[in-house]
């Protein structure tokens, strides 16, 4: 088996692309709003990070039981075209996020090397994104054969709020509700247990503006994680990070270099 593959992990199941693409197109694309200013002309000022967009194309090949074709990556799980035409079709129909990996994962020395999303090809891509567009062609001489354009758009989880209910959509794409506690926060200190478990998208700056309202203040955090963070850009879902209270500070002042 080869180190590099690509999957697509939807309601609990995994389904690795038969067929690994010779590449992978990722664009990030800053977003900017020109301004006319007297006797400067046009500037430009940035503003955002527009989401990421994945491209690529792959063989599904016509399932053949007695002769599989020998490139294809899954050879003791081996469908044909249309399953899978019919499988992504459906994800692409239902409007639903499904979770994209893709990459090497082992080194030389068979050490996963699998980072939360990680865009760089030697490592591994794993994100969240929306089937935005399928190009299915089909080749002449190569009758069931199909060739399949992916275009994926990264997708962000969000949540939209009223006063007494949030609805949050989840990984699956479904709407929980979720009745929101009416009881006054105080966002200047940390609740009592002092931790704060990662969620996907979350950042340092977030979490300093949660907990203490100002979030650059998120050297505080940093300082009291280095053990865990090595990267004050990068958080790993699933982390366990200590919130120190106020009383604190003084500690794990030192700012972020």
């Amino acid at each position: 088996m080869r180190d590099y593959a690509v999957f697509f992990e939807y309601n609990k199941k995994t389904y690795r692309i038969p067929v690994n693409p010779e590449e992978i197109e990722i664009s990030s694309t800053q977003a900017v709003k020109k301004y006319e200013i007297l006797k400067l002309g046009q500037i430009a000022v940035p503003t955002h990070l527009e989401l990421r967009e994945y491209s690529f194309e792959t063989e599904f090949p016509k399932y053949s039981k007695k002769y599989p074709p020998h490139y294809i990556e899954t050879p003791n799980e081996f469908h044909g075209s249309d399953y899978y035409i019919s499988l992504f079709s459906r994800l692409q129909r239902t409007l639903v996020p499904v979770r994209f990996i893709a990459g090497r994962f082992s080194d030389n020395n068979g050490n996963e090397i699998v980072d939360e999303g990680e865009i760089d090809l030697n490592k591994c891509i794993n994100t969240l994104v929306l089937i935005e567009d399928l190009t299915i062609t089909e080749k002449a001489g190569e009758e069931g054969d199909k060739y399949v354009g992916f275009k994926l758009l990264e997708y962000r989880p969000y949540s939209k709020k009223t006063s007494d209910i949030t609805f949050e959509i989840n990984e699956s794409g479904k709407t929980v509700a979720k009745k929101n506690n009416t009881k006054s926060k105080d966002t200047s200190n940390p609740k009592s247990n002092g931790y704060h478990i990662v969620r996907q998208g979350e950042s340092l700056w977030a979490l300093a503006k949660k907990y203490y309202g100002n979030g650059a203040k998120n050297n505080i955090i940093y300082n009291a994680n280095k053990n865990i963070i090595k990267n004050p850009n990068m958080l790993k879902v699933g982390w366990k990070l200590k919130i120190p209270a106020e009383s604190e500070f003084n500690k794990y002042s030192t700012p972020l270099r």
